[in-house]
């Protein structure tokens, strides 16, 4: 036997043991997670040695045991790292569709399924997954087995470069129940502007599938108006389309009209989002204005944000748009951007910061801060 020969031998015969262990140390913890011990299960994987923790197999198993315990947000750090080492792994893929199913997020669900299946066209649990969520698009209980709430609420300030404006603030809170197929909201917010105050409420109902056709529509307005419509009545239109390579886009269609003590605005939004890997997400939207006795006007707006984290989202766009303030809709350049943070899987924490110049009129700095819960 040669020495390199002899050495690769003693290697396997020094290695083997610990390979042993560590395949034994798996199977007790996938054993404990199967009966719902997960906090013995990921004790007892923490508890492994270092090279056994850099394995694959070990952050496999981990994360899919994260994502039973319904800790999502460690469960996808686990798989996207894993991705980044392992590309073009069915598995990954559909372990990373079980955590956004989980979630009732359908259409990443999807997404990662379809992923998986072009990587090994004869997945049956990537099959099976697809077909699950066809069953939670028939009926909304099929995901969770519960009535699902969001609730939004948040506040935010303007100043402006001319001092002698008076600021502008505003408050709102949202909350939205879909027990099943559809989803319910109404809202209520307060603006103060121009020295004066309008409160603006609003409701609606939507689509709460969000899989394939996506459409909703709402209905509000403001009592006793000084510079917000009497009434408002809007609706959306869209559909996500999964392409064969993961590609998520989703198309849509808003259309509103606003109708103001001085007159009439009707706004119509075609817009595209795509949703790429990594956790990036572009919007592209045109937006046009018609309103009585002024000329029609059109504008864009694109937008990027990115996952930087499974906890943080970074978003930055600009805007040369129509704005419709106080009844009339000028030509205004924006520039915006914020963030949003993962505080637990039922809380997400905003703030959002844009600088606006409208046309010779003014020049408007705002921020605001909001929150997410859902259950």
């Amino acid at each position: 036997m040669s020495i390199r020969c002899a050495i690769i031998a003693a290697s396997i015969l020094i290695s083997a043991p610990e390979l042993a262990s560590a395949n034994t140390v798996n199977s007790q913890a996938l054993e404990l997670a199967s009966n719902q011990n997960f906090t013995q299960a990921l004790d007892l994987l923490f508890r492994q040695d270092e090279a056994a923790k850099a394995s694959y197999e070990h952050r496999f198993l981990k994360a899919r045991i994260l994502s039973w315990d319904g800790q999502y947000v460690a469960a996808r750090r686990e798989l996207n790292a894993l991705m980044r080492s392992y590309p073009n792994n069915a598995d990954l893929n559909l372990a990373l569709g079980n955590v956004e199913y989980y979630q009732g997020n359908l259409n990443a669900a999807q997404a990662q399924y379809e992923i998986a299946l072009s990587l090994a066209p004869d997945y049956v649990d990537a099959q099976n997954g697809i077909a699950n969520i066809k069953k939670a698009r028939e009926s909304r209980v099929g995901d969770t087995g519960k009535t699902r709430w969001r609730i939004d609420g948040g506040l935010g300030g303007s100043d402006f470069d001319n001092d002698d404006l008076p600021e502008w603030n505003d408050q709102f809170l949202r909350a939205e129940y879909a027990p099943h197929n559809l989803a319910y909201h109404a809202s209520i917010q307060r603006y103060d502007r121009f020295g004066a105050r309008d409160i603006e409420l609003r409701a609606g109902i939507a689509d709460a599938v969000r899989g394939g056709w996506d459409w909703g529509l709402e209905l509000g307005g403001s009592p006793d108006a000084s510079f917000r419509p009497d009434l408002s009545l809007g609706g959306r239109l869209g559909k996500a389309i999964n392409l064969e390579n993961g590609l998520v886009l989703y198309p849509n269609l808003n259309v509103r009209h606003d109708d103001y003590a001085t007159g009439n605005i009707q706004t119509v939004q075609p817009e595209l989002t795509a949703y790429l890997a990594g956790g990036t997400i572009l919007t592209g939207r045109l937006i046009g204005t018609f309103q009585e006795a002024e000329e029609n006007q059109l504008g864009w707006l694109i937008e990027g944000r990115q996952s930087v984290t499974d906890r943080l989202q970074l978003r930055a766009g600009y805007a040369r748009a129509p704005e419709a303030v106080n009844g009339l809709a000028i030509t205004t350049n924006s520039l915006f951007g914020g963030l949003t943070y993962a505080v637990r899987d039922d809380l997400d924490l905003h703030l959002n910061l844009s600088r606006d110049d409208r046309e010779d009129v003014f020049v408007r700095n705002s921020a605001n801060v909001s929150f997410t819960y859902k259950r």
